[in-house]
């Protein structure tokens, strides 16, 4: 029969993780993150940071200490085995280049870096449309207010629900670039649900950084003004449009 294997150099979080799965009498196992996996189809817990860079092996589930039993109860549905995916859930790590990963019943599928938050939308639409699934939750970094709210009022507007989390604990220990590894943290933190449409109202800092980027990718030639700026940060141009009206 298929056990659980934890899969992880953190001492402290595969003690917990053993302890708890042995309390609930299921059969689980701890070996080293470069042993290799029994099978194609092994189900192993580990951290983010270990799950991110061997997300291809078996069926991996991202824990930390604050998400112990969330991945105890997604591991014990992989084991399982059911022929339906329950839930879908995505992460969202907000900002000019999101970064994805998405999760079926707590199983890490895949994570991608997209280069904008037009590109994010419309992976979001694909995966979406090409999975099949009873719930589906998308969860966001609160990041930067512009390009999360855009990100929030898309999902919305397409009858999804989605949770804001707290970014700050998103962030611990990671690059400041690895999207893809922070957004599978945020999928695997709960966060606060948003009902309705969110007002976009860019605020000063954001635009000044959307000025500087035009001067950078215009080679010092131009800055764009504030108006359109905040184009730029609504989603209503993109920052090539708005230097193209100045040239």
């Amino acid at each position: 029969m298929q056990k659980i294997l934890v899969r992880t150099d953190d001492f402290q979080l595969a003690y917990r993780i053993m302890h708890m799965l042995r309390s609930r009498n299921i059969d689980v196992e701890q070996v080293s993150p470069k042993q290799p996996l029994p099978s194609k189809d092994s189900i192993w817990i580990g951290t983010v940071n270990e799950i991110a860079s061997k997300s291809s092996e078996g069926r991996a589930i991202a824990a930390d200490l604050s998400s112990i039993e969330m991945a105890i109860e997604a591991a014990i549905f992989a084991l399982k085995g059911s022929a339906r995916t329950h839930r879908f859930t995505l992460g969202v790590d907000t900002g000019p280049r999101p970064g994805l990963a998405w999760f079926t019943d707590g199983v890490l599928i895949d994570t991608k870096q997209t280069e904008s938050v037009k590109e994010c939308i419309d992976t979001i639409d694909l995966l979406v449309e090409n999975h099949e699934f009873q719930h589906l939750l998308i969860r966001m970094g609160k990041g930067s207010p512009s390009h999360r709210n855009r990100l929030v009022n898309a999902m919305l507007e397409r009858g999804h629900v989605v949770e804001l989390v707290d970014e700050r604990k998103t962030s611990r220990g990671l690059n400041r670039n690895q999207h893809g590894v922070s957004a599978i943290r945020i999928a695997t933190l709960s966060g606060e649900r948003i009902s309705e449409v969110v007002e976009m109202e860019p605020t000063d800092g954001e635009l000044r950084e959307i000025q500087r980027k035009s001067r950078i990718k215009s080679q010092g030639r131009i800055t764009i003004s504030s108006e359109l700026a905040k184009k730029v940060a609504l989603g209503e141009l993109t920052l090539a449009e708005a230097i193209d009206q100045l040239i």
